[in-house]
């Protein structure tokens, strides 16, 4: 045993010595890898920022890159310096090479090294050791120009331009999936500039001093010449979000659905307090007192009421001294307070619509109650005159019917001060209507579910019915969120359009998520129309119109938000209805989102101007601007137009930029240093 430990011994420890020494190998190749790669990158970043042009000036950056990632390990220095057996010489070559079409430098960064041995090198017995090689390594970097994302897809027609109309893309590209005939057109003085323009037609059509191309000091001697023709077709980076929604299944992601609590059960006939000129008081249902100028101030009990029609008192409080209890009106609740009108309490049900003028101020619930009010109002709500506050709770507001269809708005009004509806729930059937006066309308955070009736005429565009009609006045939509909080869910539908008239002064949309279908999102000529972090989705038969001398600035959300490979989220889809995808806060870096099953031409007319920081998704719609109509949009790695087909006339401008792309200080346009081996 001890003769065959002996003699096997040497083979043992050259055995042993050889693994260790190779583990050493491969962790000096790691090293050296990255020292390279470290010197490529350099090399070639160095290139981009400062302009070195010749492997001496770049030289010094490779070096100090290679030694940095290797903490001096290698002690390498350029092949001119390396005097001593202690450096290593790096070697630094450029060549010319092509990149996405366009001239570039690649640069190499190689070295190479002895193979340093321990055990391996020790001889015995009849071994002579491992002989002491080499190692080497090299890398390649390229200085990459990007391949312009492009910021208008045209997806199913055709890009044409007339007059002086423009449409321009700062640093993206324009694309054209129509495949037949002259897939663009620039006539007049049209322009189409992108840092790409590509079809996938085989031939664009210019005339007169109209251009499509790449140069933006074009003239129309190259009208276009730098068009990329027969071209693959655009992909859509957004193919992933709601991937059941197709033209051809006309999907819907809103799935609305409430029921209107039934009317409470009660045991005895309904009281008719006397609300006019008299005094009395009874027991179980109330007073009324003179107040000296002709009317009572009156108080109620929470009963089972009637007779409540054709009131006229100076002052009304139901509940009276109470924030609970149940009160039921049938056959209608209306007339008028010359003071204040307040419905405290955390029940209603009122049969027979509202109707109520109060000149001061008119209460629905109360913020001190520890239980928000419920609310049911069958018949329409109407509010005149004065202010009106619905404090929180929900509310269920239906219009007149006549059958089973609705024949009048839910809730409208002619207010003329202010109208706050403080949330968090409002179900509308008949949608709301600010049809006369100029009140500060405030639609607080929460859920809103509105629906139109099939009469309604006040819209901008004949036919749309309209489950939202902003008249005169000023509008919030959700709250204001400071810089240091996250924003509360906001979630409304409009089942028949959103109008905002030509008379209203303002409009602002607060961060969340806004569905409207079955009529369109419709911005009439003058008002200003803001919002931050929000997304409109447009479904059914709805598109978006934006009308002469509207000033529109919209973005969309980028954080708080469902990505748009996520949209819609089945995490937030339950038993119970609303369920919008997003739990109130809008898809991230979408602005417009219309249903791939969604064909309504969309507008942007005359004078008209829009800022739109988000992407505009209708991939089935037309998009139409004319007159002096302008949209300014950017995005951030999403392309900011996506539509079936552009026509764009008179002097009619498409402004878009992609702004993740958006170059260095110098101009440059590349994309910086990319290892490429």
């Amino acid at each position: 045993m001890a003769l065959i430990i002996a003699l096997s011994a040497p083979l043992l420890i050259a055995a042993t010595g050889l693994a260790v020494d190779v583990g050493y190998w491969y962790e000096q190749q790691e090293g050296l890898q990255s020292a390279v790669d470290a010197a490529a990158l350099a090399a070639a970043t160095a290139a981009e920022k400062y302009s070195v042009d010749s492997t001496n000036m770049a030289e010094p950056f490779a070096v100090a890159a290679a030694n940095n990632a290797t903490n001096g390990q290698f002690a390498f220095t350029p092949p001119a310096s390396a005097g001593t057996t202690t450096a290593t010489p790096l070697t630094l070559t450029s060549s010319k090479v092509t990149v996405n079409g366009a001239a570039s430098t690649q640069w190499v960064a190689s070295a190479t090294i002895p193979r340093r041995s321990f055990f391996s090198a020790v001889g015995g017995i009849g071994f002579l050791g491992v002989p002491i090689g080499q190692q080497s390594a090299s890398a390649s970097a390229d200085l990459v120009l990007p391949s312009s994302p492009a910021c208008l897809i045209a997806t199913q027609g055709a890009i044409s331009l007339s007059g002086a109309a423009s449409v321009i893309g700062t640093n993206c590209g324009i694309s054209s999936n129509e495949e037949t005939g002259c897939s663009m057109s620039a006539t007049g003085s049209g322009k189409i500039i992108g840092t790409e323009v590509a079809t996938e037609a085989n031939c664009v059509s210019v005339s007169g001093a109209g251009y499509i191309g790449t140069s933006a000091s074009a003239t129309p001697s190259d009208s276009s010449s730098t068009v990329t023709l027969n071209a693959p077709a655009a992909t859509d980076p957004l193919a992933d979000m709601n991937p059941t929604d197709s033209a051809a299944a006309g999907m819907s992601i809103w799935n609305p659905g409430w029921t209107t609590p039934s009317a409470p059960v009660e045991a005895a006939s309904p009281v008719t307090p006397d609300l006019g000129f008299n005094t009395w008081s009874a027991e179980g249902v109330g007073d009324c007192l003179v107040l000296g100028d002709f009317n009572a101030g009156c108080e109620l009990d929470p009963n089972y009421l009637t007779g409540m029609s054709g009131f006229g008192v100076a002052s009304l409080l139901l509940n009276e001294g109470t924030t609970t209890g149940t009160t039921f009106i049938t056959g209608g609740f209306s007339g008028q307070s010359n003071k204040t009108t307040t419905l405290n309490g955390d029940d209603y049900y009122i049969n027979g619509g509202m109707d109520v003028t109060s000149d001061t101020a008119l209460t629905i619930g109360s913020s001190a109650q520890t239980s928000p009010i419920t609310m049911v109002v069958n018949g329409g709500t109407v509010m005149n005159n004065g202010s009106a506050t619905l404090d929180p709770g929900t509310y269920y507001l239906n219009g007149a019917m006549s059958g089973s269809s609705y024949t009048g708005w839910g809730l409208s009004t002619d207010i003329s001060s202010s109208l706050a509806l403080e949330g968090p729930t409002y179900y509308v059937n008949g949608g709301i209507g600010i049809t006369n006066g100029g009140p500060q309308m405030t639609l607080s955070s929460g859920l809103y579910e509105l629906t139109s009736y099939a009469g309604n005429s006040n819209s901008e565009n004949s036919g749309d019915a309209g489950a939202f009609y902003a008249g005169q006045g000023t509008y919030v939509f959700g709250n204001p969120v400071s810089s240091d909080a996250t924003p509360a869910p906001n979630t409304y539908f409009f089942d028949g359009g959103l109008t905002i008239s030509g008379g209203a002064r303002s409009v602002v949309f607060n961060p969340g998520i806004y569905y409207i279908r079955n009529g369109n999102l419709d911005i009439g000529s003058g008002p200003t129309v803001t919002g931050n972090g929000v997304t409109f989705v447009l479904e059914g038969n709805a598109g978006f119109t934006i009308d002469a001398g509207a000033s529109v600035s919209l973005s969309a959300p980028s954080s708080n938000c469902v990505a748009p490979a996520n949209f819609p989220n089945p995490s937030y889809e339950g038993s119970a209805a609303p369920y919008d995808g997003t739990d109130g806060e809008g898809i991230c870096g979408v602005l417009i989102y219309q249903s791939r099953g969604d064909t309504t031409a969309d507008s942007v007319t005359e004078g008209a101007s829009g800022a739109f920081a988000g992407a505009i998704y209708a991939p089935n719609a037309p998009l139409t601007v004319s007159g002096g109509a302008s949209m300014t949009i950017s995005t951030s790695g999403l392309p900011g137009l996506e539509v079936a087909s552009v026509t764009d006339s008179g002097s009619g401008a498409i402004n878009l930029t992609e702004t993740s792309s958006s170059g260095s200080d110098s101009g440059s346009t590349s994309t910086g240093a990319m290892l490429v081996q």
